[in-house]
């Protein structure tokens, strides 16, 4: 079976014609018959029933025709990746990250990864979940660093970086207890930071998450999203292993739980299937490498 066979299959499918198929091929009708008939000879069984004006797939056909279309997608991956590593010096990791994320350990992966490797272009977007799943699905990102907060189709690649811990950011002098649950805040809002359509999913996902029953606030940066905790306008939920980066002025910490059980979230890199960036994997090493490091200088 030649890789050319079995683009003009898929064609055929698609196009639900080979008349359309041949013209999109840029091939005549008889010629694109003929490569299909020998697909079938070569691999010893019928793909197409062939009627007057129509065809239908064999479970053989609707099988390659399934598989095939992946390979195909693999195939123009491998091949744009390569002739990119061959053609350019400096390559590029895009990277997207949960917004609520707030600890040091992706910030010195990020620092060690471009120390180490002085042609590689690393780009950082921030993104609320579904925003996240967004940019991976359209390709705008090689890899999301993300909780999983729903089920994910078996396109994509999930790789567990461990347990994060739940803090909570409140104006100063919010309260002089040492923890908050979060099912006693009623005074203020939670402030998600999201924006436009993608509030309504973030907002579902506390709720059913964590149970919260309160009411919200936006923010479209984290930055943003601090001056409003320092305005006494609201409370930021963040995510982090082990360190977290310096609070601003104005802002305290404190440890956060639901029913008084500490609120943890499981972190992955997630990327799509047969994704064919290899700094995918270094990143993720470095990050759990450095992650490692951090452990150990905490037990100490």
């Amino acid at each position: 079976m030649l890789l050319k066979q079995l683009e003009y299959f898929v064609s055929v499918v698609e196009n639900n014609s080979f008349t359309q198929a041949a013209n999109e091929q840029y091939i005549s009708q008889s010629a694109i018959s003929q490569q299909i008939k020998a697909l079938e000879t070569g691999l010893g069984v019928e793909l197409i029933v062939r009627e007057k004006r129509s065809f239908h797939l064999t479970p053989a056909g609707q099988y390659l025709y399934r598989t095939g279309k992946k390979l195909l997608e693999r195939f123009h991956d491998i091949t744009v990746e390569t002739t990119r590593i061959g053609t350019d010096a400096r390559v590029s990791l895009r990277i997207g990250y949960l917004n609520r994320y707030s600890g040091v350990v992706l910030q010195q992966t990020v620092i060690r990864m471009a120390k180490c490797h002085k042609n590689l272009d690393i780009r950082m977007y921030s993104g609320s979940h579904e925003e996240l799943y967004g940019m991976l699905q359209d390709r705008r990102v090689d890899v999301v660093f993300n909780d999983q907060w729903q089920v994910l189709a078996d396109i994509y690649d999930t790789h567990l970086v461990g347990t994060a811990r739940s803090v909570i950011e409140v104006p100063q002098g919010y309260t002089t207890a040492e923890s908050i649950d979060i099912k006693q805040i009623d005074d203020v809002p939670l402030i998600l930071v999201c924006r436009g359509k993608y509030t309504l999913g973030e907002e579902e996902h506390y709720r059913k998450a964590i149970g919260y029953n309160g009411a919200f606030a936006y923010a479209r940066t984290l930055e943003e999203a601090r001056y409003l905790v320092a305005g006494n306008q609201g409370l930021l939920l963040l995510d982090c292993f082990e360190r977290l980066t310096e609070p601003m002025q104005g802002i305290e910490r404190k440890q956060v739980t639901n029913h008084g059980h500490v609120i943890e979230k499981q972190y992955f890199f997630i990327s799509q299937l047969n994704q064919t960036n290899t700094y995918i994997n270094i990143f993720s090493g470095m990050f759990k490498h450095i992650l490692d490091e951090l452990s150990v200088e905490k037990n100490r």
